[in-house]
């Protein structure tokens, strides 16, 4: 039995995502850029299912 790993992002979900993250960096004068990249491994894989086949 094989396992694959999918992960479903659309293009919305990822454009709002980043259009959030910009303007987060940007009020808090680049402060939160450094959790940018933490924030972005979650998103991916909250979003990242098991397809067994």
């Amino acid at each position: 039995m094989a396992r694959r790993l999918r992960c479903d992002v659309g293009f919305a979900d990822s454009l709002l995502f980043l259009l959030g993250w910009t303007v987060l960096v940007v009020i808090t004068f680049g402060l939160a850029s450094p959790f940018f990249l933490f924030s972005l491994i979650k998103f991916m894989i909250n979003r990242t299912i098991i397809v067994e086949e």
